[in-house]
């Protein structure tokens, strides 16, 4: 399987994610926005020591506010989102990720979500990319994978694809049935955290107490396998947001990362086979 990382999981610079996570034998990364805005180098100086290192830009994000806004504020979130795109192309990705919206003036009407989510598809189309919708569990109106697949089969554009989270998943009281619910041609990217079971406020248990699969409580293997076994082949990838692996080495972090995925593919291919 192909492994990926999202630059959040690390600490230090760009660079030093970059580095620690092509020593550590990952295949891709998810470069975040807020890295790329802090770097020294520019979206194509970043572009050209991926190459070097030999890593694809799989993921450009997080993409917020994108749905569930009037159509007023909609025409600014085209520009912007065009703006992200053509960092995205830059850095040399074809998938950004959009993320629900999670303001309490979010318009709840699936339909206009929807509508506004087709438009990012046709947007998404001039620039040769994919927008990769997740649902934050603590999104407005939708927070569920179900609430995603229900949207984007409205919205029934070609450009667009589910993000499956295990913490989201997790977080808001689904698993696999729910992610066997799901039609696996819609499925575009899979993002793999664990974290201890904890009675917090979802975005503070999301931000702060992710960690390495097999280094938590959640039942990782379960749906990771089920989406695989639907036919799911693109990456997989971790996205890690806690403050203790940042304050440690990059290439530290990144070498437990992949020996934590690599313990995980190896329990993923006993299972399926």
């Amino acid at each position: 399987m192909k492994t990926c990382i999202a630059t959040v999981s690390l600490g230090g610079t760009l660079e030093d994610k970059l580095d620690g996570i092509a020593a550590a034998g990952f295949d891709g990364v998810e470069i975040l926005d807020a890295d790329l805005t802090a770097a020294s180098s520019s979206a194509a100086e970043i572009r050209r020591r991926c190459d070097d290192l030999g890593l694809t830009v799989d993921l450009y994000q997080p993409f917020r506010r994108a749905e569930g806004v009037t159509e007023t504020e909609f025409a600014d979130v085209l520009q912007r989102f065009h703006r992200e795109s053509d960092i995205m192309e830059a850095l040399g990705g074809d998938a950004i990720l959009v993320v629900s919206n999670t303001d309490d003036d979010a318009i709840d009407d699936r339909d206009l979500s929807a509508s506004q989510l087709h438009a990012l598809g046709e947007a998404a189309a001039e620039h040769g990319a994919t927008v990769m919708f997740e649902a934050l569990a603590w999104g407005t109106h939708i927070n569920r994978i179900a609430d995603v697949e229900d949207a984007l089969k409205r919205a029934d554009h070609p450009s667009l694809s589910l993000v499956v989270d295990t913490f989201h998943l997790y977080a808001v009281g689904d698993g696999i049935e729910q992610v066997h619910a799901l039609d696996p041609r819609g499925i575009g990217f899979l993002q793999v955290a664990d974290a201890p079971w904890m009675d917090l406020e979802l975005i503070q248990w999301s931000r702060n107490h992710r960690c390495f699969p097999g280094d938590g409580e959640f039942d990782v293997l379960a749906p990771v396998a089920v989406v695989i076994e639907a036919g799911y082949t693109g990456p997989l990838s971790l996205e890690i947001f806690n403050p203790g692996y940042r304050e440690r080495p990059a290439a530290d972090v990144a070498a437990h990362g992949a020996e934590s995925l690599d313990a995980l593919i190896s329990r993923l291919q006993y299972t399926t086979t």
